[in-house]
């Protein structure tokens, strides 16, 4: 079945020039930065809707590739409202999964098992080495061991290359280079052995595939033929490996994404990718998306300090809006307390408290507050924290949803910043803004603390309209004892009393300067107009 749908230029009504040419240019490459909230999701939807509906694609040509499985089922959401069924949208890992399940049906190859916990697999190597006598791998090494192996993978590398990447980035990994590139080796071969693939290994073998088998890539060249890839800043190397083989030399692409909003280092992103898509295909087109019509002129003019030097400020698309807070507090009590007071005074009598939410670095900082809306007797959520933004095969939470009531869910919700970047409320609390927290601890090479960086501008650029920030000293808690504002806040409590001065209500000599001074325009402008109309 192809989809036959409408397009009315109606639908270009309202939107900025910026969007406007996003949606109709007729460039075969486009690629949009589009700062947090300039509707960057919208953009691509409407960009599809039209060119199905003036026959410029078909929509079972299209595919549309996002990072996450919730990414992903929305983006669908969207287009099947829009009347357009037959595109293909997901993840990275289902187009993925399509191409490899496709070949081993096609040749009568058994099909693969998807391991959705690496953690088992390393487990499980670990256990045969030392069963053999060879290295020694200890429990508590195994996370550690995890995460590193996640990370060569997404980058592309086995153990040779490893060796050489470590030694150029100067790593520090959980072993010695020589001896993980060998456990990185074996961890592939005791995959492949059982027939298992973990996510990144999916990816690997949909690329060799479709450079090593001719049919395939010329059955899916011909079903595919229109690339669109929403959140682009969260592509790691292995994803960009997957795109240039599927795309080709000479695609129809288009790309959006925020690289301030590139948050997940941890699965091998890196905002500096989106330059790779220029290298890879030079003549694509680049527009720039930085009105933001989610949040006001002050949180925007506070979330902007977090912006890297160079990057292009934001620009808000409503005035005013009551100006941000930041308070500090003796301990993580008080700060709970703190943030508490503040939702109620924020939530108007008969409203949802689903406008409100409470983000944290970690799910651990969310506990005490949990507990004082619970005494609060106010409704809450606990959104959990997704892992892996790669994968709608599989999605793991660290907590499960909690309600402190049994009605229909209308509750505030407690977030990571990492599970809350895409969604948005009208009153938003970022809390433990402090050194050790945010930027965490374990963040210490430049990169990381840029990273953590980009994830406080997630976290502000969530709010529509109020904004509370906190943070607390933690002198009860013996790890913590004194802990010190985050390196953020100086840059954003300066925005704040230059706003605070310039809205305050002017008195005495000011006042009676300012007054003088609207007289005199005012006289000014009516000589003007008179002169005007006695030359005519």
């Amino acid at each position: 079945m192809i989809d036959k749908i409408s397009f009315s230029n109606d639908l270009l009504v309202g939107l900025t020039p910026e969007q406007r040419e996003a949606v109709t240019s007729s460039t075969p490459r486009l690629l949009v930065r589009a700062s947090a909230g300039s509707g960057k999701t919208h953009v691509l939807t409407l960009r599809i809707q039209r060119r199905v509906a003036t026959g410029e694609i078909s929509a079972d040509h299209v595919l549309a590739m996002t990072f996450t499985r919730k990414a992903g089922d929305q983006l669908r959401d969207r287009l099947q409202k829009a009347g357009i069924r037959d595109v293909r949208a997901g993840t990275f890992h289902k187009a993925a999964m399509t191409i490899v399940q496709q070949y081993r049906a096609d040749n009568n190859l058994k099909p693969l098992t998807i391991e959705a916990s690496r953690r088992r697999l390393v487990h499980g190597l670990a256990e045969q080495m030392r069963e053999a006598h060879e290295l020694q791998i200890e429990d508590w090494q195994l996370p550690r061991l995890e995460q590193e192996i996640g990370w060569a993978l997404s980058q592309g590398l086995n153990g040779a290359t490893y060796g050489r990447q470590a030694q150029r980035s100067r790593r520090q990994g959980p072993l010695p280079a020589a001896q993980f590139a060998d456990v990185l080796d074996r961890y592939v071969g005791y995959c492949r052995a059982r027939g298992v693939l973990d996510f990144d290994l999916l990816l690997s073998e949909a690329i060799n595939l479709l450079k090593n088998e001719p049919a395939v890539l010329q059955a899916f060249r011909y079903k595919t033929r229109s690339f669109y890839v929403d959140e682009v800043q969260d592509m790691n190397p292995l994803q960009l490996a997957l795109l240039r083989q599927m795309a080709g030399d000479d695609p129809d692409l288009f790309c959006v994404g925020d690289p301030n909003q590139s948050i997940y280092g941890f699965n091998g992103a890196n905002p500096q990718l989106i330059a790779e898509i220029l290298t890879t295909w030079p003549d694509t087109v680049v527009l720039d998306l930085t009105r933001n019509h989610r949040s006001t002129a002050n949180i925007i003019a506070v979330a902007n300090t977090l912006l890297e030097q160079g990057a292009s400020g934001i620009n808000p698309a409503r005035e005013g809006g009551s100006l941000p807070l930041v308070r500090a507090c003796d301990t993580d009590e008080e700060e709970a307390q703190k943030i508490v007071t503040w939702l109620r005074l924020q939530h108007q009598p008969g409203s949802s408290w689903r406008s409100m939410s409470v983000l944290a670095r970690t799910n651990a900082q969310l506990e005490l507050v949990a507990n004082y809306l619970e005494a609060a007797d106010i409704p809450f959520e606990r959104l959990g924290f997704e892992h892996s933004p790669a994968s709608d095969l599989a999605a793991t939470f660290e907590a499960p949803v909690r309600w402190n009531d049994n009605e229909t869910p209308n509750a505030v919700a407690l977030s990571t910043i990492h599970r809350a970047k895409g969604l948005e409320w009208r009153h938003v609390v970022a809390m433990g803004w402090a050194e050790g927290q945010l930027p965490n601890y374990n963040a210490t090479s430049e990169a990381e603390l840029s990273e953590e960086r980009r994830l406080a501008y997630v976290a502000l650029t969530r709010s529509e309209e109020s904004l509370l920030i906190t943070w607390s000293k933690g002198r009860n808690d013996p790890r913590f004892p004194d802990r010190t504002p985050s390196r953020f806040l100086g840059p954003i409590e300066n925005v704040l009393a230059e706003r605070a001065k310039e809205e305050a209500p002017l008195t005495g000599e000011a006042r009676r300067a300012k007054i003088q001074a609207i007289k005199e325009e005012l006289e000014r402008a009516t000589t003007q107009l008179a002169l005007h109309s006695d030359g005519h």
